[in-house]
């Protein structure tokens, strides 16, 4: 008998929200594999200790299971099939409902013993160049998701300017808001894998991030955060460290975008490549709705965090 798990949806931040779910499973004794939905997913197997393995999903098939196995589809359940997220349907469906509450419920109908409130963080090696310091995470594969680089800027001078040193993290090569950030200067710490990357986040003093997966790895492994989130809220999550801005909401072209092409429709990901990304609807993303959270209230957040925490 076996257990396979396969998260939400194929995102990087869908398999971190998930391992307190991976962790219960593996604490039953049963041996316990990771279906992969994606290369966003591919690289966290080693860090999640006594999982049995993990398999990509191009590579699954669920016909050569035993009578006796179990596979764990979490798209497969009305809570992510009936209502597009963050849709008015969804919201009067379940009103306040947020990812972990889209979690607790799909694990009390089949049984699984997630305790989603008491994570359990990743083993990490500390990186001493990331002690004492202020990450900043400025990229997604969602532009649509990202705070305005004369944002970060200001931000990185305000913080820099009370004594607090900071460092970015990203792939310049697939974020322009990275990539523009490393081109005026500010340190950059290559994170190659996800291996590195959680040793980086975990090292850090606090992180200031965009809804993205490294933000719910910063969330897993209780690092103070202050995370910035489009109108849509549906990713965060209940922290005694965390600190949530939630941008207006967006323009209807926008929305009409976002909840275009049925996507809680689709149960399995049988294609092995990163999702596309929506693109922001405005023509001018330094004036999106993201733009509209200020730097001076992200500043206090995590002058109060830090001081809080230290």
């Amino acid at each position: 008998m076996a257990f396979y798990f396969a998260p939400i949806s194929n995102g990087l931040g869908d398999l971190i929200v998930s391992i307190p779910i991976l962790q219960s499973l593996i604490a039953t004794g049963t041996p316990t594999y990771l279906i992969m939905r994606s290369p966003a997913q591919w690289g966290l197997s080693d860090s999640l200790e006594g999982l049995a393995g993990s398999i990509r999903e191009d590579e699954f098939n669920p016909l050569s299971l035993s009578s006796r196995d179990k596979l764990f589809n979490f798209r497969d359940h009305p809570l992510q099939t009936d209502f597009i997220w963050g849709s008015s349907e969804f919201e009067e469906r379940y009103p306040g409902y947020k990812i972990n509450d889209v979690l607790k419920g799909i694990c009390a109908d089949w049984g699984i013993e997630a305790d989603f409130e008491n994570l359990k963080p990743l083993p990490f090696r500390t990186r001493s160049e990331c002690s004492g310091r202020i990450l900043l995470i400025p990229g997604s594969s969602g532009r649509f998701k990202c705070w305005p680089v004369k944002h970060w800027l200001d931000l990185n001078t305000k913080l820099q300017d009370s004594g607090l040193s900071t460092f970015i993290i990203g792939q310049p090569d697939r974020s322009d808001v990275v990539a523009t950030l490393v081109g005026f200067g500010l340190d950059h710490i290559e994170t190659p894998t996800l291996k590195d990357a959680l040793d980086v986040v975990s090292s850090s003093l606090c992180a200031v991030s965009v809804d993205t997966g490294l933000m719910h790895l910063s969330v897993h492994q209780g690092i103070p955060i202050v995370a910035l989130f489009r109108y849509n809220t549906m990713f965060m999550r209940p922290c005694a460290k965390a600190r949530n801005f939630a941008a207006p909401r967006c323009p209807s072209e926008c929305i009409e975008l976002e909840l275009s092409g049925a996507p809680n429709e689709k149960i399995e990901y049988k294609v092995w490549e990163n999702w596309t990304p929506m693109s922001c609807a405005l023509e001018t993303p330094e004036d999106s709705c993201m733009s509209k959270i200020s730097p001076d209230e992200v500043f206090t957040a995590v002058t109060e965090m830090v001081a809080k925490n230290v």
